[in-house]
């Protein structure tokens, strides 16, 4: 993320909906953005037999209206409001595309147990189709975030996190921390790949610094660094908890060869247990 020009916030009207416009209308405020709001008449909420065209237009004006409400609640004025029809997560990711959007906002439940629900139905496919970074927000936040915490794998993938979390501090002037979280390897592991514990410690310290140094970032940005060992998304989550970070920014993907044979794996984790607010980076063409 180069600039931060246009916010989309995604809402159906619900108390979740209202977490998405009100952070996207203070994160396009304090970054000079444009907002933009989608709203999505899913046509599986229709029964059996009933034409969804007879009521589209009554429900459109239904969508917008509570949609301006919620922009109003969130002190917006003039915000242009996008009602489509069809499945939710296809048409927020399209209409992000058609406004060349670079932050898309959704709302989640900071509570895990039901954000295990609630963020694998339409945000998580949000999340697997969105070209974008995708904050799930938490909650509806005023303020500014105050410490981000960057989590990367050392992928390809893990510059377009950093610079997109070290966009999000300058803009909030937020404290921010970088963190690589290495997977302890089984002895059966160790000795396949030819390290031992310490190498691969130094192997992976080493690789961290590099990674670092390889983005340019602000010159006025204070970085912090930590590195853990362990369960990747138990780990983030402790970090973010120990730091006390109020947004955690991190890929698409899971950390490590294995996790990453599972569509993000460790993400959804942190998504799923943790209480804090996400943004998720995703790999552009062509990174491995």
């Amino acid at each position: 993320m180069d600039n931060l020009t246009r916010v989309l916030a995604a809402t159906d009207g619900s108390e979740h909906g209202l977490r998405a416009v009100v952070t996207g209308a203070e994160y396009a405020s304090r970054s000079g953005a444009s907002l933009d709001v989608v709203s999505i008449i899913e046509t599986r909420i229709f029964p059996l037999g009933i034409e969804p065209a007879q009521y589209h237009d009554s429900l459109a004006e239904e969508y917008h209206q509570a949609a301006t409400k919620q922009i109003a609640a969130a002190g917006g004025s003039e915000v242009p409001v996008h009602v489509r029809s069809g499945l939710a997560a296809p048409l927020i990711t399209q209409v992000a595309e058609e406004l060349g959007t670079d932050l898309l906002i959704v709302g989640a439940h900071p509570r895990p147990a039901v954000a295990r629900i609630l963020v694998g139905s339409t945000a998580e496919r949000v999340l697997r189709l969105a070209r974008c970074p995708v904050l799930v927000a938490t909650e509806p936040r005023h303020e500014p975030f105050s410490r981000i915490l960057a989590a990367i794998d050392l992928s390809a993938q893990s510059r377009r996190v950093l610079q997109t979390a070290a966009k999000l501090a300058q803009i909030d002037r937020a404290g921010f921390r970088a963190l690589y979280v290495q997977d302890r390897l089984t002895p059966m592991l160790l000795e396949a790949a030819l390290f031992d514990e310490k190498e691969s410690r130094h192997h992976a310290r080493s690789q961290f610094s590099k990674t670092l140094a390889d983005v340019s970032l602000p010159s006025e940005l204070m970085m912090s660094r930590e590195i853990r060992e362990g369960h990747p998304g138990h780990e983030i989550l402790h970090e973010a908890e120990s730091w006390k970070a109020d947004l955690i920014v991190m890929g698409s993907h899971g950390f490590g060869f294995f996790n990453r044979l599972l569509l993000g794996s460790i993400s959804l984790y942190v998504l799923r247990h943790g209480h804090t607010s996400v943004v998720v980076v995703p790999r552009s063409e062509g990174e491995a």
